[in-house]
């Protein structure tokens, strides 16, 4: 069944893969037939060529039939011979000259055994015309006659042979060019546009849904595709926005046990209490930032990495913090600057935190921008560093879930928002202490 809609041509295709391969073999085979039947009806067209056997023994006929014709009948006779063979010349009389001898001949080789008796062959020599060869013949009365033929080919390739293998050749490529351009068309473009469309998605930019073209198996792969990626968006937004409405909700009692607990005299239990309710807050704050991390509808901007490096290290620093920033060169890169200076303080909080001071450099490797956040801490087990992504999981376990010590996010929140701009992160040790955290960001 052909499809409706798209172009004419295309609409005339089966819907199928499997029809439109049986399609172009089909195709590809009636080609070639055409092209063969084409070459050898072009190599056989006129009369075939003649086997030396079959021409010498018919000059021998002719020679033997002038020798017994009486001398008044020879030129009538003769000019029978010419329609009959019209690619054999017969002169007569000829006036045989000292001709420039060719090498010897099977032909004249062939007629000498033929005519034995009175009849004499000559050597064959070369005649007017370069393509064709003469042998002269003395019939019995002493009178010469010459024998003009088309120089001898030897029976093997037919002439023309080469010309079909070339033609042949240049079909084939032809079918082969059909059937690549067709895999290109039909095949591969649909499933280029699928791959940079799953890749593409969750990033946080505004993708278009796949284009439902191409064969039947590729539109329903395209629409399944259309629909999970628009079912996950719908799962993703419902969620973030029950929990905003949960978080926002939870502010309101979080705000009255608040006022009810400063009412309250200045006791050990106050104090206690007042904490439990900022660790809540910061709690519901730190969940709703995780859960828009990574998926910002902010626009995308091209900016210098260094110069929101800079900006990080001299914030810290005009609170006493110990960052410091590697000069470096310049780099810029495409992205929201406010996710990344998110992304690179949670990390140089984790620094400082279990290090103690934190150093930051850039540098180009590549096409990519790698910023590293050094720090004089004891690290992370290796057998640890993938669960530090993991949210609300942190370094170390023996620590209180609180607001100081934080909630184990700020590596899950770093990660979502590397990876929306096709960057990547890592973990490495430093020599001979300390530990570095690699953020590689694509240079714009």
């Amino acid at each position: 069944m052909a499809r409706e809609g798209g172009r004419f041509w295309t609409r005339l295709l089966p819907d199928r893969i499997a029809a439109q391969i049986a399609l172009l073999v089909v195709m590809s085979v009636l080609l070639l037939h055409a092209a063969v039947y084409i070459t050898v009806v072009s190599i056989r067209r006129g009369p075939p060529p003649e086997h030396p056997a079959e021409t010498t023994g018919r000059v021998a006929g002719f020679v033997q039939m002038l020798d017994a014709a009486p001398l008044a009948e020879r030129a009538a006779l003769i000019a029978r011979m010419a329609q009959a063979s019209p690619g054999l010349t017969l002169t007569y009389p000829f006036a045989q000259t000292s001709g420039s001898p060719r090498a010897q001949d099977p032909r004249a080789q062939h007629l000498r055994r033929l005519l034995r008796g009175n009849l004499v062959v000559a050597d064959p020599e070369q005649s007017d015309d370069p393509r064709r060869v003469r042998i002269p013949v003395t019939l019995s009365d002493g009178t010469v006659v010459a024998v003009t033929l088309p120089f001898d080919q030897p029976p093997g390739a037919p002439p023309g042979f080469g010309g079909a293998v070339i033609g042949t050749a240049i079909f084939l490529l032809l079918i082969l060019s059909l059937l690549g351009t067709w895999t290109a068309l039909f095949l591969l473009r649909p499933l280029r546009a699928m791959e940079t469309t799953v890749e593409a998605y969750g990033s946080g930019d505004t993708h278009t849904p796949l284009p439902e073209t191409g064969p039947r198996e590729i539109r329903t792969v395209s629409k399944a595709i259309n629909r999970m990626q628009e079912r996950i968006t719908r799962l993703l937004e419902d969620r973030t926005r029950t929990l905003a409405a949960v978080g926002h909700d939870l502010r309101t009692p979080i705000t009255r046990l608040r006022l009810r607990a400063e009412m309250l005299e200045d006791t050990p239990e106050k104090a206690r209490m007042l904490a439990d309710l900022d660790q809540m807050d910061a709690m519901v704050q730190s969940a709703l930032s995780h859960l828009r991390d990574g998926r910002g509808t902010g626009q995308s901007a091209t900016f210098d990495l260094h110069s929101l490096l800079q900006t990080i290290a001299d914030r810290y620093q005009d609170v006493g913090k110990p960052v410091t920033m590697v000069e470096t060169g310049r780099l810029a890169v495409r992205g929201r600057a406010l996710d990344i200076d998110r992304a690179v303080t949670n990390i140089v909080d984790n620094a400082l935190k279990y290090g103690e001071t934190a150093a930051i450099a850039l540098f180009r490797v590549g096409e990519c921008a790698v910023v590293e956040i050094s720090d004089e801490g004891p690290g992370i087990a290796a057998e640890r560093r993938e669960a530090m992504f993991q949210p609300f999981v942190r370094g170390d376990e023996a620590r209180n879930m609180n607001e100081a010590d934080g909630f184990g996010l700020g590596l899950s929140i770093t990660r979502a928002v590397v990876e929306a701009h096709e960057g990547t992160i890592s973990f490495a040790d430093r020599k001979p202490k300390g530990f570095t955290v690699r953020v590689t960001l694509p240079v714009a």
